[in-house]
């Protein structure tokens, strides 16, 4: 599936929420407790950040910072955050709130979290909910499919080891990425991440969210190939960071896609949707434009 991981790892997928190859900026590095900022400076974006820790946690949820230098070269969940502070929540009931003070409506959320490993690797899924107003909304699915490698037992900086029995991990955080469910949140309405009862994780983390209220998707341009029209087929379902076993890979025919467009001096086009492209081999395109129907 097509997504963008933040540092330190990055790996690029083929999809995007509104049909677009996108990138989630990293987090620029905090300096100040404001509750939504720009998200970096000198740069003009179509969202804002907004960090846990300058939020209102509540029934004991508990922002948890980094107090002092590293005393080993091994990271921790505190020094990969951004702002090195994050509020942890692993009550039923915890919660951490913001209000949105964007002055405009909030329609898509890319939340930053961290859940735990398995007890043997490779992640667990879980979900966490929202809400708006006090008012229960949806549940965000979240996953640590992608995150949590260890660097013990001589494994020290490398991107692939999942083995907890070596100790010592990394690359704690991930990201997902949602459209608010029903109405977006308006212009000075409250919303908060709650544990609730029915989230299984036993802990969540939360370093921030990204919001934003994106346009509707863009139509096909002229002298441009969909994907589509090559065989490439979207699943929308919601999969916690795996692919839907039923999913079509869509590799082949983006890549016949890409081939047409540039023997053919066309754009390539990315309409809404997830397209999943399955197994390690990847996708070459040079010397086009492509395309999509998301920023």
């Amino acid at each position: 599936m097509l997504t963008i991981s933040r540092p330190p790892r990055l790996t690029v997928a083929v999809v995007a929420a509104v049909g677009a190859i996108c990138v989630s900026l990293p987090p620029a590095a905090a300096t100040t407790a404001a509750a939504a900022r720009p998200a970096a400076v000198g740069a003009t974006t179509p969202f804002r950040i907004y960090e846990a820790e300058a939020g209102t946690p509540a029934e004991g949820a508990a922002v948890r910072s980094l107090t002092s230098a590293p005393t080993t070269q091994y990271s921790s969940a505190a020094l990969e955050a951004s702002g090195h502070s994050y509020v942890h929540l692993d009550g039923t009931g915890q919660s951490v709130q913001w209000t949105n003070t964007t002055g405009r409506p909030i329609s898509f959320l890319n939340v930053r979290a961290s859940i735990p490993d398995s007890a043997t690797g490779g992640g667990v899924t879980g979900t966490l909910n929202l809400y708006v107003d006090g008012v229960f909304r949806q549940a965000l699915h979240l996953n640590s499919k992608q995150s949590w490698v260890y660097e013990g037992n001589g494994n020290y900086n490398t991107s692939d080891n999942q083995n907890p029995a070596d100790g010592d991990p990394r690359v704690f955080w991930d990201e997902s990425h949602t459209f608010v469910a029903g109405s977006p949140i308006p212009a000075g309405a409250t919303f908060s991440l709650r544990k609730d009862a029915d989230n299984s994780a036993s802990f969540y983390d939360v370093d921030s969210l990204d919001v934003e209220n994106p346009p509707a998707p863009r139509a096909q341009p002229a002298n441009s190939i969909s994907i589509t029209s090559c065989g490439a087929v979207a699943d929308n379902t919601p999969t916690n960071g795996a692919a839907d076993s039923r999913s079509v890979d869509s590799r082949a025919a983006i890549q016949t896609c890409i081939d047409q467009a540039q023997s053919q001096g066309k754009t390539l086009w990315i309409p809404q949707g997830t397209f999943y492209v399955k197994g390690t081999e990847g996708l070459s395109a040079h010397g086009i434009t492509i395309a999509g129907a998301g920023l």
